[in-house]
């Protein structure tokens, strides 16, 4: 009987999913149809088109543009998308209700009101952010629209003067005037201009290019998902004292990401959207039994709002599940876990460690913990925010994102500060870490240091935190994945063996080595396996892409660039080397020739 049901409503779901596809296809055909129609202005249709919604070609084209960019966005299930063209049926019947009479006309209204009633019915199925923007791009492309727009009103200004009588003048008010109506569409060319026509390629085509890249910019950061509330903040965060096995899990309360809760079980997880990809840090938080069913759910989620997922930095925990489910798997990377009543530094294997933490206590570095919900110190945030741009200039690319957090000094809530003082009590280094295992485990998120920093300060701040954790009764500390360390060059997996060649030939770009054995000096007590989990189950170049793309400040562009930088400053740093070696055999040669010479 259950199964019947089940079966039911799934035939529902799918039924309903290709209802709203049809009527988005329609959306962007009718889009289209109307950017179309402003080539052919004379046409009867085009006429009556254009009368319907009161404009002009020009502004018939770019309302026919974003339409159809609208489109693209409702057919990906974006939420905000939803709003907006909700917002436009609404606006348009009500308008509408003034002209009626036209067949035309009533057509349009009749199809508004079926959009509007179809949309609210289905307005669920639309719950999916839209990808990150990039206010920055807007404020150009705005700055280009007007100065297009002028450009514009000087021509029109300049072939007015040339079409009237010797001595005449022509008001600037006059000129402005006829060169808006020009560019909306609503205005006739002078007399002067008619036969110019790179005059009307610049008129028309660049304010109008200027005009809609900077309209299609400023939706694309309105169409993200609004940051989420307070409560939501609080809810997720219960969950992750309670239930969080995974040392990335904290991440989730960082604002670059947002949340997705249950609606059958209590649980949620984090997540991105960068094109087709939701990409999601570290498993689901929930209980251990709920976990098939939210797992299930968001990938429902996903399913119906035409996204695939990727799923960053998961543990081994709940690996069959996934595989269950249908989730195509491959190594990432392995976590470096200490165990901290077993961790100690003595012996052999501990040497280097016990080195350079020698070293910092004999330049007089001293650790302590800045307990920031007790008491507020404006000074010590002051030397965060200084360690943090000095971090920044001796960095070679950005502050990866998505996966790391921020130091969120503002709101803290359960992180703990800890700082290195030099024999000067001058701020040089600190850590931010982040509670895992319901606060039984603590890993180092946030690393920083100055340029004045004493070699070996970051292993006595970590030391140093990790005997205060030990004595608080915590068990586990980490050092968090060093991204893929421990892949199988004979593995079989295709993904794997493209992550074995990246961790084998772009270590320039992040340094994947360096940071393997930055965290293995400290001698990790046990190296946890980091996972992907990807649906379906042969990752996309979009898939991919959207995984490198949302860590990246800069985007993919600046993962290239900084990819070919490194390998620029390997290429010189070989090219010296050469040199000095083939130095010595050039003194010999030159010596021996002013010998010959000589003799």
């Amino acid at each position: 009987m259950n199964h019947t049901l089940l079966n039911n409503q799934e035939r529902a779901r799918q039924l309903r999913i290709r209802v709203e596809n049809i009527t988005i296809l329609l959306l962007a055909v009718f889009s289209f149809f109307l950017f179309l129609l402003t080539f052919f202005p004379f046409s009867r249709i085009s006429k009556a088109m254009q009368g319907s919604f009161e404009m002009g070609r020009m502004v018939q084209r770019a309302f026919s543009i974003v339409l159809f960019v609208l489109s693209l966005q409702l057919w990906k299930r974006k939420r905000n998308a939803w709003t907006i063209a909700v917002g436009i049926f609404v606006l348009n019947f009500l308008r509408g209700l003034i002209g009626m009479g036209h067949p035309l006309h009533n057509g349009i209204m009749i199809l508004d009101l079926f959009l509007f009633i179809l949309f609210f019915i289905t307005r669920k199925d639309f719950c999916c952010p839209a990808g990150r923007g990039n206010r920055r791009q807007t404020l150009l492309l705005a700055l280009f629209a007007i100065i297009g727009v002028l450009i514009n009103v000087g021509i029109t200004w300049h072939y007015m003067r040339l079409g009237t009588a010797d001595g005449a003048s022509v008001s600037f008010a006059d000129s402005f005037t006829q060169g808006i109506s020009m560019i909306f569409g609503m205005g006739s060319l002078p007399a002067s201009m008619a036969d110019r026509h790179g005059t009307v390629f610049v008129l028309f085509w660049f304010s109008w290019g200027c005009i809609l890249a900077a309209i299609l910019c400023a939706l694309h950061p309105w169409l993200q998902d609004q940051a989420h509330g307070v409560q939501e903040i609080q809810h997720a965060r219960t969950l992750l004292n309670l239930y969080s096995q995974n040392p990335c899990s904290y991440l989730a309360l960082e604002d670059d990401k947002c949340l997705y809760f249950g609606h059958s079980v209590d649980g949620g997880l984090p997540y991105g959207t960068v094109g087709d990809t939701i990409v999601v840090n570290g498993d689901p938080v929930c209980r251990d039994e709920d976990f098939p069913a939210l797992l299930a759910e968001f990938k429902k989620f996903c399913q119906n709002s035409a996204h695939n997922i990727f799923f960053l930095g998961l543990t081994d925990y709940y690996l069959r599940e996934y595989e269950k489910q249908g989730f195509g798997l491959v190594k990432s990377g392995e976590e470096a876990r200490f165990k901290l009543a077993d961790y100690e530094i003595s012996g052999k294997k501990g040497a280097k460690m016990r080195m350079n933490i020698n070293h910092a206590t004999k330049a007089g570095v001293t650790v302590h913990e800045y307990k920031v919900l007790e008491k507020r110190d404006p000074a010590l945030d002051r030397e965060f925010d200084r360690i943090t741009d000095e971090w920044l200039d001796g960095k070679k690319s950005g502050m990866l994102q998505f996966t790391m957090g921020t130091v969120g000094l503002e709101d803290p809530m359960d992180k703990r500060y800890f700082y290195a003082l030099n024999s000067d009590g001058k701020m040089v280094a600190f850590i931010v870490f982040v509670p895992f295992l319901g606060k039984n485990g603590y890993m180092a998120d946030v690393t920083r240091h100055g340029k004045d920093a004493p070699s070996g300060v970051m292993e006595t701040i970590i030391y140093e935190a990790f005997q205060i954790f030990k004595e608080e009764g915590i068990g586990y500390g980490s050092l968090g994945v060093a991204p893929l360390a421990g892949l199988s060059a004979e593995s079989k997996n295709p993904m794997e063996r493209l992550l074995q060649f990246i961790y084998d030939h772009l270590n320039a770009c992040y340094g994947f080595r360096d940071l393997y054995r930055a965290k293995e000096k400290y001698s990790p007590t046990e190296w946890v396996p980091s996972y992907y989990a990807y649906l379906p189950k042969y990752p996309t170049p979009s898939m991919l892409y959207a995984a490198v793309e949302i860590q990246n400040p800069h985007g993919i562009r600046g993962y290239i660039l900084t990819l070919l930088k490194g390998e620029l400053h390997k290429w010189k740093k070989r090219s010296v080397v050469r040199v000095w070696r083939i130095r010595p055999k050039l003194g010999f040669i030159i010596k021996k020739a002013g010998t010959e010479f000589r003799s």
